[in-house]
């Protein structure tokens, strides 16, 4: 069966030599030449980060980092604040609530970034000793911006953890995770790493690994000392996805061809190319103009178009569509332009996309 290409902001399009790479034969996860692979990982991926910090793999989506975060963060006389302007960034606040923790929420609008004062005004009442927030919420587009939160943190609340979902924007969007001061930052790996879905990879600090000792009743499988232990050898706890593993070292590889600030400009240069189409369309963006995101673009259906018609037709000509998240389902739609896709991609599907269009009589 040959399936549409993926224009979805996750999972993302995969390349055949990722899907190759994929097919290395199998090696066992207690042996030299696995710890190998896995320093060839975790050392590409610090660069990427900016990190001097560990890195640690994961075999399950990104979503049971929310969990492991807060388990290894949270003091039993803590309180946290979750910075909510979005669907991932109210679950992750959810975990909390089923986790019985203490929390508040700064409430945004969605289409709305995360800025510093937002932060101040809950911050400066001393009740929070544990930050939650989302980089790029990929429900809306909305990429809000760690430099000015960092100088707010580092000024008036350093003692403050830090901790941030970057699952559609880490390997797509320049974050340097040292100077920031990010004590746990985390992505799966179907977004901007451009691999298949059910891995996910996190930075701790040092700062974070000393708090996790101080917690008991973690657990095992989310528990930072269990990792903290294996990784000293350089290996997993727990059997992982090797292949992954692999696709991951040839995702660094491709990395390093680019390099690091010829990716970033890409992303950013393929977000200026799709901004450039909506507006030529009579079409405006869902998030405000100074939380436009590098890795994918939330348009807003001014038209009214039928999003519906136009993804069957899409489909036809070999591509799949987004359609708009939960309640914003025809009203908006997303055009992801991160991992895999480059320039000559996104043209394509765009071209084929305003032919669409035209059929419909747009």
């Amino acid at each position: 069966m040959n399936y549409p290409k993926l224009f979805i902001p996750g999972p993302t399009h995969v390349s055949e030599e990722i899907l190759d790479s994929f097919s290395t034969y199998q090696i066992g996860h207690r042996t030299p030449e696995f710890s190998d692979l896995y320093r060839i990982v975790v050392k590409g991926i610090q660069k990427v980060l900016y990190t001097k910090n560990r890195i640690f793999l994961a075999s399950h989506a990104g979503t049971g980092l929310w969990e492991l975060g807060l388990k290894n963060s949270v003091l039993p006389n803590s309180n946290i604040l979750h910075a909510v302007n979005g669907a991932f960034s109210n679950k992750w606040s959810i975990v909390s609530d089923k986790c019985g923790y203490n929390y508040s929420n700064i409430e945004k609008p969605w289409g709305k970034g995360i800025h510093p004062e937002d932060i101040d005004k809950k911050l400066s009442t001393g009740d929070y000793d544990v930050f939650c927030m989302v980089h790029n919420e990929t429900s809306t587009g909305v990429m809000s911006n760690l430099k000015l939160i960092s100088e707010l943190l580092k000024s008036k609340y350093p003692d403050v953890i830090w901790m941030v979902d970057s699952v559609s924007s880490m390997a797509g969007s320049k974050i340097e995770v040292d100077k920031l001061g990010i004590d746990f930052i985390f992505a799966s790996t179907q977004k901007a790493w451009g691999l298949p879905a059910g891995f996910s990879v996190y930075s701790v600090s040092n700062r974070l690994i000393e708090r996790s000792k101080k917690i008991k009743n973690k657990g095992y499988f989310f528990d930072l000392e269990v990792y903290d232990k294996y990784h000293q050898k350089w290996q997993t706890p727990v059997t992982p996805s090797i292949p992954h593993m692999f696709g991951l070292k040839k995702t660094i590889e491709k990395i390093n061809c680019e390099g690091l600030e010829s990716r970033w400009k890409r992303h950013i240069k393929c977000a200026e190319y799709t901004r450039d189409w909506a507006k030529n369309h009579g079409q405006s963006f869902l998030p405000e103009e100074s939380c436009l995101s590098n890795t994918l673009t939330c348009v807003k259906n001014d038209q009214k178009w039928d999003i519906n018609a136009i993804n069957m037709n899409l489909l036809k000509r070999g591509f799949r569509m987004d359609r708009g998240y939960g309640k914003l389902r025809g009203k908006a739609f997303r055009i992801p332009h991160m991992g895999n896709i480059y320039i000559n991609d996104l043209i394509n599907y765009l071209t084929n996309f305003d032919n669409v269009l035209s059929e419909l009589n747009y």
